[in-house]
């Protein structure tokens, strides 16, 4: 994990991240995390993950949050295969890994995402998806993982 334009506090929330996946089991990713002070730098999104490169753009507020998610795009990226991904959609119901067709809450990439991130943060965010009850949430961060979620 590579940081850059990063205040002290966002270093403190980056080294927070990379710990959540290693406390978890999981290798932390490959990444170029890229902190900005407008939400232009993001798309008009608060982060955004491309290629192993993280930008955030978040309010102070919300950065945790979102650099957690935005790392478990990269994650999913470096480590799932395409039949992981393939029983991840059918365990989900979901149409596609990642079709701009699909609404957000409804791409596979974006569940993933938001999974990992509500088992890596100890549960503290609430995934942003249908089907968010504990279990369904468990069941797919072991099938995307191979681990079951750790609890603290």
């Amino acid at each position: 994990v590579t940081l850059f334009g990063a205040t002290a506090e966002q270093i403190d929330i980056g080294r927070w991240a990379a710990r959540r996946f290693e406390n978890a089991g999981l290798r932390t990713p490959d990444v170029e995390i890229h902190f900005h002070t407008r939400v232009s730098a993001c798309r008009g999104y608060f982060g955004r993950a491309r290629m192993g490169t993280v930008d955030i753009c978040a309010p102070d507020a919300m950065t945790q949050r979102v650099l957690l998610h935005e790392m478990s795009h990269v994650w999913l990226d470096q480590n799932g295969s395409d039949m992981v991904r393939e029983r991840f959609l059918v365990l989900r119901r979901l149409g596609s890994w990642n079709a701009s067709s699909d609404p957000w809450e409804l791409r596979g990439h974006e569940q993933g995402a938001e999974i990992l991130s509500w088992s890596l943060s100890a549960r503290i965010f609430t995934p942003l998806i249908p089907d968010n009850d504990p279990s369904a949430l468990a069941a797919g961060f072991e099938l995307l993982t191979g681990t079951r979620p750790r609890s603290g």
